[in-house]
């Protein structure tokens, strides 16, 4: 079966989103859509001494309807150091923070201008310490003129998928027969979230995917398999 999965490139995002990539044989960066300012592609959140907390990237104001794939970082270098500065207070005492933190830095520094590229980097991060190799493209490499569930459709169809990954969020708008009629299987998420050594005391679950990183390395990978059921 050739699974396809589809989502925005979220920054730094949570272990759910990985699952998917685990389970799937190709994944499309859905980068031509609208940014949402409350949404996550420039923000997830990490674990300090006080429970969570925002870590945020600064982007220049986006124009209305500005596309994922249009918005810039700001220019001002402060947020970075701000930045740097939240993930060494809050994973310091990690067991893993000697080995992640000089390459999550070495990207804060490496001077990507596009918000989309700098998640991009994040994510191949991640998928190394995860053991996830899996080919991505973007959707905008498509051009596909089409909006909702039809542009995933024509997505899926770009790449000869018969079977669309997705997560159960999506059941509110996919529309499922459109997906049937044309031969491709709609395959519903399971994720039950697993529980790792972390810092700062009691478990914290859906944390951004540095969480996990800076407390277990490469250990990363059986944890994120832990999550598919036999």
């Amino acid at each position: 079966m050739n699974t396809i999965t589809i989502h925005q490139p979220d920054f730094a995002p949570y272990l759910g989103f990985f699952q998917r990539l685990l389970q799937a044989q190709h994944f499309i960066l859905l980068d031509d859509v609208q940014f949402i300012r409350r949404g996550w592609q420039h923000r997830d959140r990490i674990k300090t001494r006080n429970g969570s907390s925002w870590l945020t990237l600064s982007v220049r104001k986006p124009d209305y309807r500005q596309l994922i794939n249009e918005v810039e970082l700001s220019s001002d270098s402060k947020w970075k150091d701000d930045n740097l500065n939240l993930i060494k207070e809050c994973y310091s005492s990690a067991t893993c923070f000697a080995e992640i933190y000089p390459k999550v830095e070495a990207l804060y520094h490496a001077g990507y201008r596009y918000l989309v590229d700098f998640n991009i980097a994040f994510l191949n991060l991640a998928l190394e310490y995860f053991d996830i190799s899996i080919p991505v493209t973007r959707s905008s490499e498509y051009q596909i003129d089409a909006t909702s569930s039809e542009r995933l459709l024509a997505l899926a169809k770009a790449r000869h998928g018969d079977a669309y990954l997705t997560g159960t969020g999506s059941r509110d708008y996919l529309d499922e027969e459109l997906f049937r009629s044309s031969g491709i299987k709609i395959v519903w998420q399971q994720f039950k979230h697993p529980v790792y050594q972390q810092v700062h005391g009691k478990f914290e679950a859906m944390l951004s995917c540095l969480d996990v990183l800076f407390n277990c390395g490469h250990d990363s990978a059986s944890v994120l398999r832990s999550t598919i059921s036999d």
